[in-house]
C-alpha cells in the first residue's frame, strides 16, 4: 500500500476520497479524467482535511497510445514497479503526485474500455485491497459500463459514498446513477441535458484547472491554436478556416495539437473538400503533449469550433486562465464556459458530426475574418487577452478549493 498517511497531517481526522479510474489519471489527452485529477489534487492540499488515494490504470484513448512510464517521467514523477507473483498478470506502478497516492495496473496502452475482460480480475483484487485498508468515505469515478457499475456498487457495499463524474453526455441511461450517490457536473447546461433527458439532476461546480499545468511560465502568442483535430471538435470548420486564411495570408501561423483525432484527419478533411493543406507551411502539426502549458506557451488565440454539444469546454478554459482568447462555437456549453470573454461565433446549421466535407468558403467566413483582425490589431487582441484573463480566475484551483472541499465533507452525509 502506499503511505496514504503523509497526506494530510492528521489522519484520524480526515475524510478520505479515493479517485477510481479506468485509464491512466495523467493522460494528457483526457479532459475529463484530468479534471477530476485536479479536484483530488486540491482535496489532498495541505489543510483541505482530506486524505486522497487513486486507482487506475495505463490505458488511454489516444489513438496512437501512449507510454505511460514516458508520460510519468515527463511529469518528474517517481515510480515503484510492483512485479506480478502471477506470470499472466501484470505489474502495478505506484508513486506520490501533489499528495495523491496512485496504484496504477500497467494494462499497457489498451484503451481504457478494452482491458476489463483480459485484466479485469487483477484490477479488482487491487481495488479491493485499497477499499479494506484506504476505507474511502467517498470513491470519485467515472464510467458506466457493467464492469463500472459493478465497482461502483462494491464501493458502496463497502460503505463509500459514490460521486460519479459526468463530464459527457454518455450517461444517458438511468442505470448509469444506480449505485450513485451524486453525479459532478461541469455545468449547468450539463445539468439542465441530464434533467430533460431522464429526469436525473446532478451538481454543477466549474471544473477546476490547475495553473500548474496550464500556465506557462513565458508565453509567446504566435499560433492560432486547435486541439484534437476530429469531426465533433470542428475539424470541417477549421480545415476551411486554415485554407482561407493560409491562402490570403501564409504569414499567420496555426498549430494543431493532436489528441484523440491526428494530423491525418485534418489532411483528409482538406482533400474532401478539394484542397490540400500539407501545401501551407504555416500549418504546424504538433504530437500530443504531456501538459497543456507546452503548447499554450505558443499560443496567440485557441479554436474551438466544436460541433458536438461540449459539456463545458476545458481547452476554452485553460485558454481563459491564461490569458489567451478562445474563438469557440455557439453549440452545447462552450459559451457558458467563456463567461463573456474570448468569442462565441456560429456554426452552419447543416455542420453536423456526421457531416464530411468541410464547409464553405462563405460559412466559414465570420471565423477568418476574426482571426485575421486578432492577428493584425494589437489593441483589439490585447483587450480580448484581459478579458480573458479576468473570466479565468474562476476557473483557478485555489478559486474554487472552498466549494469542492464544502461538497466532498457534505456528499454521502444525508446532509
Amino acid at each position: 500500500m502506499l503511505p496514504h498517511a503523509l497526506v494530510c497531517d492528521d489522519a484520524g481526522m480526515a475524510r478520505s476520497v479515493l479517485l477510481l479510474l479506468s485509464q491512466l489519471p495523467q493522460d494528457p489527452t483526457g479532459g475529463a479524467v484530468r479534471s477530476l485529477r485536479t479536484i483530488c489534487e486540491m482535496l489532498a492540499a495541505p489543510g483541505s482535511g482530506f486524505r486522497v488515494a487513486a486507482v487506475g490504470t495505463t490505458a488511454t484513448d489516444h489513438l496512437a497510445g501512449l507510454d505511460a512510464r514516458a508520460v510519468l517521467r515527463d511529469q518528474g514523477v517517481a515510480v515503484h514497479e510492483e512485479r506480478p507473483t502471477r506470470s499472466d498478470d501484470r505489474a502495478v506502478l505506484r508513486f506520490v503526485q501533489r499528495g495523491i497516492g496512485y496504484a496504477l495496473l500497467d494494462t499497457g496502452s489498451m484503451r481504457s474500455g478494452e482491458w476489463h475482460a483480459p485484466h479485469g480480475r487483477q484490477f479488482d483484487l487491487l481495488l479491493a485491497a485499497e477499499l479494506e485498508q484506504f476505507k474511502p468515505d467517498v470513491v470519485l469515478t467515472m464510467g458506466a459500463n457493467p464492469f463500472e457499475r459493478e465497482r461502483q456498487r462494491r464501493c458502496r457495499a463497502n460503505g463509500a459514498a459514490v460521486v460519479l463524474g459526468v463530464r459527457q453526455h454518455g450517461y444517458y441511461d438511468i442505470r448509469a446513477f444506480e449505485h450513485v450517490d451524486d453525479a459532478l457536473m461541469p455545468s449547468e447546461f450539463l445539468v439542465s441535458c441530464y434533467e430533460k433527458k431522464i429526469g436525473y439532476r446532478g451538481t454543477a461546480i466549474p471544473p477546476p484547472i490547475e495553473p500548474a499545468d496550464v500556465v506557462p511560465a513565458e508565453r509567446k502568442p504566435v499560433f492560432f491554436t486547435f486541439v484534437n483535430p476530429s469531426v465533433e471538435k470542428g475539424v470541417m470548420l477549421f480545415a476551411r478556416l486554415a485554407e482561407e486564411v493560409s491562402a490570403a495570408r501564409p504569414d499567420i501561423p496555426f498549430m494543431v495539437v493532436e489528441s484523440r483525432g491526428l494530423g491525418g484527419t485534418l489532411v483528409a478533411a482538406g482533400l474532401a473538400g478539394g484542397f490540400d493543406l500539407r501545401r501551407h507551411r504555416n500549418i504546424l502539426v504538433s504530437p500530443g503533449v504531456a501538459q497543456p502549458k507546452m503548447f499554450y506557451a505558443a499560443t496567440r488565440v485557441l479554436l474551438a469550433p466544436s460541433v458536438w454539444e461540449e459539456p463545458s469546454g476545458r481547452v476554452a478554459t485553460e485558454a481563459l486562465v491564461c490569458g489567451i482568447p478562445p474563438m469557440v462555437s455557439d453549440r452545447g456549453g462552450l459559451a457558458e464556459a467563456c463567461r463573456g470573454a474570448g468569442f462565441v461565433l456560429p456554426l452552419p446549421e447543416g455542420l453536423k458530426v456526421e457531416s464530411m466535407k468541410p464547409v464553405t468558403a462563405e460559412e466559414a467566413r465570420p471565423w477568418v475574418e476574426l482571426v485575421v483582425r486578432l492577428a493584425d490589431d494589437g489593441e483589439f487582441y490585447e483587450e480580448a487577452c484581459a478579458r480573458a484573463l479576468a473570466a479565468g480566475e474562476v476557473y483557478r484551483a485555489g478559486a474554487l478549493a472552498e466549494r469542492y472541499v464544502e461538497y466532498f465533507e457534505r456528499v454521502g452525509t444525508g446532509h
